[in-house]
């Protein structure tokens, strides 16, 4: 019987396009290649899209969490562990290490996800994944577990129009790009003096292109954000975030 890897790396050369205007990779970049190595370890356990697919049914990310001490420079090495921390019936908890090839960690994240059939967009009993439960190890992922962020009262920003760009093979507005948006209600000259040490998003609803959302963000404390984003006119959250700052 094959063993399968509890725990599952891959690396990413950083180059130039992979950075932002402080010369560091990009938040939405490594939500982008957090969600492909969990997606490349669920295809080797046997549970990948390509497994579950033909069912008609689809993993879903409901929760991320991306903590970093600091940020991988062009030409710098990023390699990114993952491994399962807990199963039930509803959803998984998968963690990840970001760190170089020396072993120096960059920062640490947390996701939960769940399994919905195509069609009723329910979500289905995953207890009978068995590649799942047989492969939890005993890692600590050591930053604090998804918390819940409060609605916004009242809070700044601006109108999003959904559009093509935004849209993946699912037809709905792809999760990086969610995370790309909400981090636009930060200006330039915050990010200059600031960095993003811990982002929160809970994906709570679809959103599809041409509508208009509503990016809103609301300071609870210094340097601790809530940012939303909404449909304009009223509707159901599409994501909740929490952003903290930290001086660089």
């Amino acid at each position: 019987m094959k063993t399968l890897p509890n725990i599952y790396a891959k690396t990413y050369n950083i180059v130039a396009s992979d950075c932002n205007a402080q010369r560091e990779v990009t938040l939405p970049f490594l939500a982008n290649k957090i969600l492909d190595v969990a997606t490349e370890h669920a295809d080797i356990l046997g549970i990948g899209y390509a497994d579950i697919t033909p069912k008609n049914q689809a993993w879903v990310l409901a929760r991320l969490a991306i903590e970093m001490e600091r940020y991988p420079l062009p030409y710098e090495t990023l390699t990114i562990e993952t491994w399962v921390e807990s199963v039930n019936k509803h959803f998984s908890e998968r963690n990840f290490c970001l760190r170089n090839e020396e072993g120096k960690i960059y920062g640490y994240a947390r996701s939960i996800w769940f399994v919905i059939d195509l069609t009723t967009r329910k979500s289905l009993d995953i207890s009978s994944f068995e590649q799942l439960s047989s492969c939890i190890g005993n890692r600590v992922c050591p930053i604090a577990k998804i918390g819940k962020a409060k609605p916004i009262v009242s809070g700044e920003g601006f109108i999003y129009k959904v559009k093509a760009g935004d849209i993946d093979y699912n037809r709905h507005f792809n999760s990086g790009k969610q995370v790309e948006h909400i981090i636009n209600l930060i200006s330039m000259e915050e990010l200059d003096t600031k960095y993003i040490a811990r982002f929160e998003i809970s994906y709570m609803n679809e959103a599809h292109f041409g509508q208009e959302l509503s990016l809103e963000r609301y300071e609870e404390t210094p340097l601790n954000y809530t940012a939303e984003m909404k449909p304009v006119g009223g509707g159901a959250m599409i994501c909740r975030c929490r952003i903290i700052l930290k001086d660089r």
